[in-house]
């Protein structure tokens, strides 16, 4: 078996394991474990915000588009249909592997240093189709998740909390209260300990 072959299997194989079940690698993720300790202050939301990005880029939005379109077309060989496969993938897998996605990586590795095998167009599509097949996966995952009822916390105001923000804003009520009643507490808070 060549390695293109193994590698398409392996992806098969990786795709169906992870059709109805939840990876290990998302069930980490869902739980805050990262093994690099990825995550600053103490927190790992951003870990969250940045896997789902680079992950959706690179199986579903960006690198799909354009490695696809770029290897239906006949204006770009296969070298450099290769050459954008991997400059826009291995540097974002790196980053999806520190947070724990090791296997999703070593397929990118793996589809790389395959290149030499891969000697026609037809060849290349064969594995991109099972590795975006495993990626595109892989993504609804995270997506599935992602904590979104978190951005319930950041509603967006109405035309009339908008205005009533302006006028709040703008209000001179409480100045005027004090102007009317005077600063007896702000007096009182400061001789209180004399």
């Amino acid at each position: 078996m060549s390695k293109i072959d193994d590698l398409c299997a392996d992806l098969r194989a990786e795709t169906d394991k992870i059709w109805l079940d939840e990876p290990d690698e998302i069930r980490a993720m869902r739980l805050g474990i990262f093994e690099s300790d990825a995550g600053s202050y103490g927190q790992y939301f951003s870990n969250l915000v940045f896997v789902n990005g680079d992950m959706r880029a690179l199986s579903t939005w960006i690198t799909p588009a354009i490695v696809l379109r770029a290897a239906s077309d006949d204006r770009f060989t296969l070298d450099q249909c290769k050459d954008v496969f991997a400059w826009t993938n291995l540097v974002n897998v790196d980053f999806l592997a520190y947070c724990g996605f090791v296997k999703f990586g070593e397929f990118i590795h793996r589809i790389v240093d395959a290149f030499d095998e891969i000697s026609s167009k037809e060849e290349f599509d064969r594995v991109l189709a099972e590795w975006y097949a495993y990626a595109n996966r892989m993504y609804l995952w995270v997506h599935h998740s992602f904590p979104w009822g978190l951005g319930t916390a950041y509603p967006k105001p109405s035309a009339e909390d908008l205005e009533f923000m302006q006028e709040a804003r703008t209000s001179k009520s409480v100045a005027g209260y004090f102007d009317k009643y005077g600063t007896g507490l702000v007096s009182f808070a400061d001789t209180e300990g004399e």
